[in-house]
């Protein structure tokens, strides 16, 4: 990937970064097809090739771009848009920049990019579609074995997910770190230490940084893996028929995090460097270059259920299929379990 200095922050904000497209067929809007490289109409079922781009997905200069970006700010208040279907004015729901219309359920999209100063510039498209995340709905569900036993009669129902793509940074970073640390060499019962000292040189691709801040901690196990050789250059046919969330963490916050994973990185390195049967880290001092990042959106399949009066959220992975979720515990089998558990230790501890 080649690295590119920053043009002009907020290039590009007019038409044309979201768009919706007409069926050639009967005039609906299309949408695109996961797991193809087309758009689909629902209701005529004509379906649009859309265009190969030999675009290359670039990575751009970090600290060129945060000295850009130090000038201004982004711009977080909520947008007022209208329904091209039925002409009714209203609000995008907040840090969106695309949503269904409150009124008639048709798409309505942001002028540009929801008042970022950049915009995504590559794109995981779907590859997991709304039955195969159904499915993994369904079979998450029958794996909660301490949920009430009616939530599991919730899994014979359509699950209404509903596709989005969320805002992520993905960082590169050249390291060279000098540690200083020491060997454990285990002897019977006791551990003899060498002390020992190194460099680790590691470069890190495309270290993933969710930029989103609706999104629950329970939530984010399934958006921490992804495949990023399957970023393509961003066209706006990827977004059609999907829900789409603006970043709320910004370029510099998102570095931090970063650093924090490289760092974890670095020493699971140095570990293994060390060898022997124990490790020990005195001390790193780590040199970070070729500093370069992306902004990209990744797709999502998300449901928010009410069961008895709480929400409850369940997300699969748009890409992978992983899937993380929330929900509600039975105090019946939770109290049933925790009582066969004394029973056995009780057993345990009379008959050893």
């Amino acid at each position: 990937m080649s690295v590119v200095a920053p043009s002009p922050v907020g290039e590009g904000r007019g038409e044309g970064f979201v768009k919706t497209f007409p069926c050639t067929g009967c005039g609906a809007k299309l949408s695109f097809r996961p797991g193809s490289s087309e758009l689909a109409c629902e209701f005529c079922g004509t379906a649009n090739e859309i265009a190969a781009d030999d675009t290359r997905v670039e990575e751009l200069d970090l600290q060129s771009y945060l000295q850009a970006l130090s000038k201004g700010e982004d711009d977080f208040k909520p947008e007022d848009v209208k329904c091209d279907k039925c002409g009714a004015a209203q609000q995008l729901p907040q840090h969106h920049f695309a949503a269904k219309c409150q009124y008639c359920s048709a798409h309505i999209v942001s002028k540009g990019y929801a008042g970022r100063r950049l915009k995504p510039k590559s794109v995981v498209p779907f590859r997991v579609d709304h039955e195969q995340a159904t499915e993994r709905f369904r079979k998450w569900l029958r794996w909660r074995w301490l949920a009430p036993n009616d939530l599991k009669r919730y899994a014979q129902k359509d699950a209404a997910l509903a596709g989005a793509y969320l805002p992520f940074w993905t960082y590169d970073a050249q390291t060279s770190t000098h540690y200083t640390g020491a060997r454990g060499e285990k002897r019977d019962k006791n551990t003899t230490w060498y002390s020992v000292s190194g460099q680790i040189d590691h470069f890190h691709d495309d270290v993933v940084v969710l930029a989103s801040k609706l999104l629950p901690r329970s939530l984010q196990d399934a958006v921490e893996r992804w495949e990023t050789q399957a970023l393509v250059p961003y066209k706006p046919e990827f977004v059609s028929g999907f829900r789409g969330e603006a970043y709320q963490v910004n370029l510099k916050e998102g570095f931090p995090v970063a650093k924090g994973k490289i760092e974890e990185k670095i020493r699971w390195l140095i570990r293994r460097e060390i060898g022997g049967d124990s490790q020990r880290i005195d001390s790193m001092n780590t040199r970070y270059g070729s500093l370069t990042f992306k902004h990209v959106l990744m797709p999502v399949w998300i449901s928010a259920y009410r069961y008895r009066d709480k929400t409850y959220r369940f997300l699969v992975n748009g890409q992978t299929g992983e899937t993380s979720g929330e929900s509600p515990l039975s105090w019946i089998k939770v109290t049933l379990l925790a009582i066969l558990g004394l029973y056995l230790f009780y057993l345990w501890a009379r008959y050893g």
